[in-house]
Parts: structure tokens; C-alpha cells; sequence
């Protein structure tokens, strides 16, 4: 009987999940980012700040001599694309994984906070709330313009900077097929309907990465309660109001940098990956093959090995 009890109970749970993956996705979205965080050593956490309360994965080794790692998404990314990256280098380094202010789980901040020299400086508030005085900084695409900025002005908050795909402000020669769309008045990051949504991953990866379907309607249904306000924050982020470019930036970055671009990256063109590894003094490229513009989330493994090997080398 108690055999029959225990079959019951696993068909009655197995229903509920199924019910759950499409009646409820908002729900099992919660509850499938709950085991990988925590498969990957993380904790989900937040903490007041002047900018309202800030949320972030924590975790890794932990000790005074532990160094740590901070990584920084790109525009309209979140915290949580960071996880499988990060599950490799929990081991080894205490690791922060951020909503940036104005970001993901975070409120949405003025159109002002979004101008890059803005981010840099909510950044600061953050890292100091946190108390963070060395890292090494992990970051892609708009996440690498602000982290740039911040070795610009406090070189002593930086241990290493990693280009973790390619990073916003670098200007190649052959325009990236994103460049040719925004010439022709589109604007294929911007979503307006579930159709763009899913067309955006396109443009976005070679390959679409095998996101969970509650975890990504979830993620869409935030997005598209925003569309006017993630048209500011587009302009803000790509305006460069009195903000250098990171190329015209990276021969005073003298810090160990690590440039990972990937060939197929539509957004911006790989052959800006030279441009910015001859201009930064202290720097290495590498150029992956069949990954897109984010690619800690279709490349986590691969990515790991290339930034541990940068991180762990005498």
C-alpha cells in the first residue's frame, strides 16, 4: 500500500509541474531559477541603496584572501545570464553577478540614469554598498562600456577587465549587420511584440541556447509591459552624451584586459576586436567560433575555461 501511496503522490507532482510549466509560468520561472542559481553555488539577494534596493546572485569560495569577480550584463539583459558562467567559477573566486541599477529585478530609474557616464557612477554606489574596494570585472556589451569608464576614473577598483562578447563603443571598419538594420531605421535589440521577441534571439545567437519556456515568456512578458521606457533607455545607453567611446578610452586602460569576441556576432563586427586589442596596452584576444553576441549564455563552458586560464595564470 505505502508503494502505491508513494506512486500517487510522484503522479500527482509530475501533473502539478506540468500544470505549472504552462498555466503558471511566472511561478515555475521562479522556481527553475531557484535550482540553477543554486546548482551553480549562488544565492539570490538585495540590499537597500540612494537608488532604491539592488538585487544580485552571490556566491563561491569564501576567506579573506579570496578574490572575487563582478560580472555586468549588457542592455536589457539581466543577472541571471550569468549563472552558467558562473558555475565554473565558483570554486575558484567569490562571485557577484548584478542587476545593474535600473535593470531586471531592479526599479526603473529617469532616463538620465541610463546615459553611460550615469551608469558608471550608480555603479559606484553599488560597489561601495557592497564593499568592494578590488575586483575583477566580467562584462558584456553595454555592461563593458560603464566597467571601461569605471578603469578610466578608479583603475584601483580593478583588478582585470574581461570583454565577455563584444562591448558597445568600438567603431570597426565593416559595419555589423545591426549597423546596416539601425542605417535602414531599425532597431532589431528594440521588442514591440512576442514576434520581435523571438526574432531578437536571432540576431542574438547562431544557435538559440535551450532556455526553459516559462523562464523566457516570463522574461518577454516583463519586457513588453516596457517598450517606451526601453526606447530611452536605448537612446540614453547609445548616446555617448559627453562620454568617450571605450576605443578612444583604451590606450590609458593599463590593466590586464581580456578581449573574447565571437565570429558570428551580429551586433557588433569581430574585426573590432583587433582595433581594440592594439589599442589597449596590457591585452589578449581570443575570437570564438560559432557563438553570437552573448555568449555566456550559448558558450558558458568555453568562456570558463578562456577567462579562468586569464584569472589563474602566475
Amino acid at each position: 500500500m505505502k508503494r502505491y501511496t508513494i506512486i500517487f503522490f510522484c503522479i500527482l507532482f509530475f501533473l502539478f509541474f506540468i500544470y505549472s510549466w504552462f498555466a503558471i509560468p511566472q511561478t515555475m520561472s521562479r522556481f527553475l531559477l531557484l535550482l540553477n542559481n543554486t546548482s551553480a553555488g549562488l544565492s539570490s539577494k538585495s540590499m537597500k541603496t540612494p537608488l532604491g534596493n539592488i538585487h544580485y546572485l552571490e556566491g563561491g569560495k569564501k576567506g579573506v584572501h579570496t578574490e572575487t569577480i563582478v560580472l555586468l550584463h549588457g542592455i536589457f539583459a539581466r543577472k541571471e545570464h550569468w549563472v552558467d558562467l558562473a558555475r565554473e567559477l565558483t570554486p575558484y573566486f567569490r562571485v557577484i553577478a548584478l542587476d545593474l541599477p535600473g535593470f531586471g529585478d531592479n526599479k526603473q530609474l529617469g532616463f538620465e540614469h541610463y546615459l553611460l557616464s550615469h551608469q558608471k557612477q550608480n555603479l559606484l554606489i553599488v560597489l561601495d554598498a557592497l564593499e568592494i574596494e578590488s575586483a575583477h570585472f566580467g562584462a558584456n556589451s553595454m555592461g563593458a562600456a560603464v566597467a571601461a569608464l569605471m578603469a578610466a576614473t578608479r583603475p584601483d577598483l580593478l583588478r582585470s577587465l574581461t570583454f565577455i562578447g563584444s562591448p558597445l563603443g568600438v567603431d570597426s571598419l565593416i559595419q555589423s549587420d545591426m549597423q546596416v538594420a539601425i542605417a535602414n531605421g531599425q532597431y532589431p535589440l528594440l521588442v514591440e511584440s512576442e514576434k520581435e521577441f523571438e526574432i531578437r534571439n536571432q540576431w542574438l545567437f547562431p544557435k538559440t541556447p535551450a532556455i526553459p519556456s516559462p523562464i523566457l515568456r516570463t522574461w518577454m512578458k516583463q519586457e513588453l509591459k516596457t517598450v517606451d521606457h526601453n526606447k530611452q533607455i536605448w537612446l540614453a545607453a547609445n548616446s555617448f552624451v559627453s562620454t568617450p567611446k571605450l576605443l578612444d578610452l583604451a590606450p590609458t586602460l593599463e590593466l590586464p584586459t581580456l578581449i573574447l569576441w565571437c565570429q558570428e556576432d551580429r551586433i557588433f563586427h569581430v574585426s573590432g576586436a583587433d582595433l581594440l586589442h592594439e589599442a589597449l596596452p596590457n591585452s589578449q584576444r581570443e575570437i570564438l567560433n560559432n557563438s553570437g553576441h552573448i555568449p555566456m549564455l550559448d558558450k558558458p563552458k568555453q568562456i570558463a575555461d578562456l577567462y579562468l586560464d586569464f584569472l589563474l595564470r602566475p
